[in-house]
């Protein structure tokens, strides 16, 4: 168990560090359009998609490393003055209830979307520049499916802890 949580947990860690580099490149293709807009008076085509996309990855990919890190927006008013044992509960009927099932229409959903694109030769319609939308899509399902390891590894650590009385880690 401890092994299988430490190897997603380091793909979820790796993921966070590459998917990082992400948010540069999107801060440099919006400084071009700035500059080409204003300063040439030359917009570009293609900064619109292009800035969706690398966002889109960054926040997909980016799921799982802000899990790992416990990162994500949770209501604490009641969560934070519960007994770890409390928490362990909370999080473990929650996975089962609300996570997991979310996880599995994302992936599945994904996953018809991104073959649908691949199928169909899909390009993004919103600028003249036409970029295909499959390996988008694709990297979504692959954002989804990191989300979804993670949410397994947190919720092996909630139920170890509520059968040993430990943490995992």
């Amino acid at each position: 168990m401890k092994k299988l949580v430490l190897t997603i947990n380091n793909i979820s860690e790796i993921a966070g560090q590459i998917v990082k580099y992400l948010l540069m490149a999107l801060i440099v293709v919006l400084c071009y359009e700035v500059v080409a807009r204003y300063f040439f008076s030359r917009p570009t085509n293609w900064v619109l998609e292009t800035s969706k996309m690398l966002m889109g990855t960054f926040g997909a990919c980016g799921w799982a490393y802000t899990f790992l890190h416990e990162g994500h927006v949770r209501v604490d008013v009641f969560y934070s003055n519960f007994s770890r044992r409390t928490q362990a509960w909370v999080n473990v009927i929650m996975s089962i209830i609300f996570l997991f099932p979310i996880c599995i229409i994302l992936i599945a959903a994904g996953i018809r979307w991104a073959a649908f694109a691949w199928k169909i030769g899909e390009k993004m319609v919103e600028s003249s520049w036409l970029p295909p939308a499959a390996p988008f899509r694709t990297i979504l399902v692959v954002g989804f499916i990191l989300f979804t390891l993670q949410s397994i590894a947190k919720f092996i650590q909630e139920l170890y802890y509520l059968i040993r009385k430990r943490e995992l880690l």
